[in-house]
């Protein structure tokens, strides 16, 4: 059996996870596109909930702060094998504010062959304002493991399609707590073009927008479309209302000299961290180069590998 094949937990049997479950309404269902739901789970208080699920122990109404990247084991009535998700918001978001309770935010595909997913995506009506159980694990993260963050003068992100997912957790939370000492940030994000011709459709890139506009011409933004015409491209740019100074649309796929060149100049790259996350091949391809890269290490290189 390939790892692509295996359930969740077993694929990620290895890894930490945190020992507290803890129980979550699902409060809110926004459809991205044909193929993508963004979804809130709620903190609620406490609760124990067995019915219809298969764990019997008690439950934590409050989240302890997690990282900026990890995922989600999510119990769902009915299914015996948690799903995994990534966490697409925050840990600020996850807090009480002004009395209103935190939330998780998870983006979810449609995968019919997925039973976890596949309830996740059952009509809005039936599944609104259920109880799920979720446990917090993952070590692709900010800041990096076994990498001094005060060290850390360059960000890149390599992100494809839904490889986007933990990439926006972090670059969120480090819009919210900008680092010291990091002073040039690029995002590098390949998807194809949306069916509806609008940029809403593209995931996250609304907020992408957002926390790029607030930032200077350090920090840059590349958008990679595929699958569309030149016309196309230009068209969805305007509607973006893209900056050029901090943003850049265009039509093709990531290549090597793209990366080579978002690492900054050879004597430089000591302080450059790079975390990708997409496809299998796209990942296997970017984190060999850039690995292998002169000025680069192992450490400094990071992937997140679901399949």
């Amino acid at each position: 059996m390939s790892s692509s094949s295996l359930p969740h937990a077993q694929r990620t049997a290895a890894e930490k996870r945190e020992a507290d479950l803890h129980h979550l309404i699902l409060s809110n269902i926004n459809q991205v596109n044909e193929n993508i739901r963004l979804l809130r789970l709620q903190v609620s208080p406490t609760r124990l909930v067995k019915a219809r699920l298969s764990i019997t122990t008690t439950f934590h109404s409050e989240l302890h702060p997690f990282r900026p990247g990890q995922w989600l084991d999510v119990y769902l009535p009915g299914i015996r094998q948690p799903g995994g998700f990534t966490v697409t918001s925050t840990p600020n978001d996850a807090q009480w504010s002004d009395g209103k309770p935190g939330y998780l935010e998870l983006a979810i595909q449609k995968s019919p062959n997925n039973p976890p997913a596949a309830w996740l995506w059952r009509p809005e009506a039936e599944i609104l304002a259920s109880g799920v159980i979720v446990r917090v694990g993952g070590s692709f993260v900010w800041p990096p493991p076994n990498v001094n963050p005060a060290a850390i003068m360059r960000l890149v992100f390599v992100a494809g399609g839904v490889g986007i997912n933990p990439l926006i957790s972090i670059l969120s939370h480090i819009h919210q707590h900008p680092p010291q000492f990091v002073h040039q940030i690029s995002f590098l994000y390949t998807t194809r073009f949306p069916q509806s011709k609008e940029p809403s459709s593209v995931l996250f890139l609304d907020r992408l927008c957002r926390i790029f506009g607030d930032w200077d011409g350090h920090h840059t933004l590349n958008l990679f479309l595929t699958q569309c015409s030149e016309a196309e491209k230009q068209e969805l740019a305007m509607k973006m209302g893209a900056d050029s100074a901090r943003q850049e649309t265009v039509r093709g796929r990531i290549s090597h000299r793209d990366l080579l060149n978002a690492l900054g100049p050879v004597e430089e790259r000591e302080g450059t961290v790079v975390y990708i996350c997409g496809v299998p091949s796209m990942t296997d391809d970017f984190v060999n180069l850039l690995r292998g890269a002169e000025g680069m290490e192992e450490s400094r290189v990071l992937c997140e590998k679901w399949w």
